[in-house]
């Protein structure tokens, strides 16, 4: 059964993918970006970067599982939608950040997902594999292979009801003015234009379809995909959220991964290179000997 339009998903086990409530940003390197998404290995280590060319890398190898790190930097609950190769992470479907439903982290919070969403206590492991072997593949989107990707959407703050104004007697000359002013107020308030919240839902959907849909397309050297892996524990329950947009995230993160092979045919430089070579030279003109850099 669909879920309603306002739930998502929170996790609350402490175990693998568990939501750490009140995790403070301060355990982390600080960061003036309200929300990040990074990748660690089985053992917590974060997997390499590399930035090329204005987009992130990662460097992955087959057989690896791997976890994808989420946290909340902000003082607002906010939910992420997660997707890997092109499919969401909870629903298996194709990736749709505006009809799927994500994870809630809390303020300052941090959520470790491991896996495709199986049940509300098991995931399938994320695990490095050949594109063919991928999830994304075996469902019918092989295209997609080779990228994560993350929308957050901050959840939406209420209004503080404002205090009525006393109501004066018209018989007084300031009641008589008070009763004119709120009159015309009223009246202009009565004509102007007004939308419900899901006819402007509806309006900035197409408008955000069309701007995602121009992305250009991933390079086709990919050589990893992401398998449906093995069943690990993940307790999670359905709760209330209410996004502050309902199809426009504050911020969309994107990564692509490949193994070593991919990325150098890519153009990116896995290692540094230190030294230039050059013929070693028996007098090389110093009349003194300098001190090391």
């Amino acid at each position: 059964m669909r879920k309603a339009p306002w739930s998502a998903w929170v996790v609350f086990s402490f175990l693998a993918a568990g939501l750490v409530p009140g995790c403070p940003a301060a355990a982390h390197p600080p960061s003036s970006y309200p929300y990040s998404i990074t990748v660690e290995d089985e053992h917590g280590s974060p997997l390499r970067t590399f930035d090329h060319e204005g987009q992130r890398f990662v460097l992955g190898s087959h057989g690896q599982r791997y976890t994808l790190v989420l946290r909340n930097h902000s003082g607002r609950r906010v939910e992420a939608v997660v997707s890997v190769d092109g499919r969401d992470v909870v629903s298996g479907r194709v990736a749709d950040f505006v009809r799927e439903r994500g994870y809630v982290l809390a303020p300052y919070a941090t959520l470790r997902i491991e896996g495709f969403r199986k049940s509300f206590s098991e995931v399938a492991a994320f695990r490095f594999s050949t594109p063919e072997g991928s999830y994304s593949a075996r469902m019918g989107t092989p295209e997609n292979v080779g990228v994560i990707g993350a929308a957050f959407f901050p959840e939406r703050v209420r209004p503080r009801p404002q205090p009525r104004p006393l109501a004066a007697s018209p018989d007084t000359e300031y009641g008589r003015d008070h009763a004119s002013s709120t009159g015309e107020s009223r009246a202009a308030g009565k004509s102007a234009p007004q939308r419900s919240a899901a006819e402007a839902a509806e309006s900035s959907r197409g408008a955000a379809a069309d701007s995602y849909a121009s992305a250009p397309a991933a390079p086709s050297v990919n050589n990893l995909g992401t398998e449906y892996g093995e069943s690990r524990d993940s307790q999670v329950e359905e709760v209330s959220f209410v996004r502050a947009s309902p199809s426009k995230p504050a911020a969309v993160s994107v990564m692509r991964y490949d193994n070593a092979r991919g990325l150098a045919a890519r153009g990116i430089e896995l290692e540094p290179r230190r030294y230039s070579y050059r013929e070693p030279q028996a007098f090389p003109h110093n009349r003194f000997a300098p001190p090391p850099p």
